[in-house]
């Protein structure tokens, strides 16, 4: 039997840089910011998480995506700031819409910048890191985030995770509410070698000792939000 590919998503050389799209004023129900990594608009790794990812909640939902950089190569403060000024005019119109960032690598550093310049608001803010890279920032706890997940990838087989290891992979966050670690000897649903490229199992995966993924528990922090009836998840955090 042939071996199972290691990658899911491939970089397409020749490609046309993919624009951002920002969170617009204009929308409905809760925000959710993809943040893509290093290359990301030519690997196109979250767009193609954003296309792929299912509902939150019942209802409608406004997604954006932003570089790493947010548009700011040379200043990553004034990119956080200028998504937090998208996240401010969308919530004028939508009071207490939550707010949901999900960076993979170098995005992951931009979610938590951008989450530590927000403040609190009803509908809270929830944060997602995919196998987080940034040697230059210390990653925190944003003071307004209410939940913070983070996946993170040990053992990988592909030899393009070099460049996630150069940066300086961040691993387990010890601040995080849940860390789920994805061993790259092992495979996704789909039979997938756990990878930093595979953003997307690494969101929907369940392949890990807790058997939930961090979406399952996103969705159930947003419920809970919704219904004090309904107990939050226990025994998610695996740090």
């Amino acid at each position: 039997m042939a071996e199972q590919p290691v990658a899911t998503v491939v970089s397409e050389e020749f490609r046309q840089p993919l624009p951002q799209s920002p969170l617009p004023e204009q929308g409905k129900g809760p925000a959710v910011i993809f943040i893509g990594g290093f290359g990301d608009e030519i690997s196109r790794i979250m767009p193609y998480v954003m296309l792929r990812l299912p509902a939150l909640e019942d209802g409608p939902e406004t997604r954006a995506y932003y570089h790493w950089h947010a548009g700011r190569p040379d200043n990553m403060e004034q990119g956080a700031a200028e998504i937090c000024s998208h996240i401010a005019a969308y919530r004028c119109n939508n009071p207490g819409a939550a707010v949901i960032i999900i960076g993979h690598s170098m995005g992951a550093s931009m979610a938590l910048r951008t989450a530590h310049l927000l403040n609190h608001a009803d509908g809270g803010v929830y944060v997602i890191t995919l196998d987080p890279v940034d040697r230059g920032y210390t990653p925190s706890r944003p003071a307004a985030v209410k939940w913070w997940g983070n996946a993170y990838v040990v053992n990988s087989l592909s030899g393009h995770d070099y460049i996630a290891v150069m940066g300086g992979r961040w691993n387990s966050c010890r601040q995080a509410d849940a860390n789920l670690r994805f061993d790259g000897r092992n495979r996704d649903e789909a039979g997938l070698h756990y990878i930093h490229d595979n953003a997307l199992s690494l969101l929907l995966s369940r392949g890990c000792k807790q058997g939930v993924s961090l979406f399952d528990l996103l969705r159930r922090q947003l419920i809970t939000t919704e219904s004090a009836n309904i107990p939050a998840v226990a025994g998610s955090t695996n740090k």
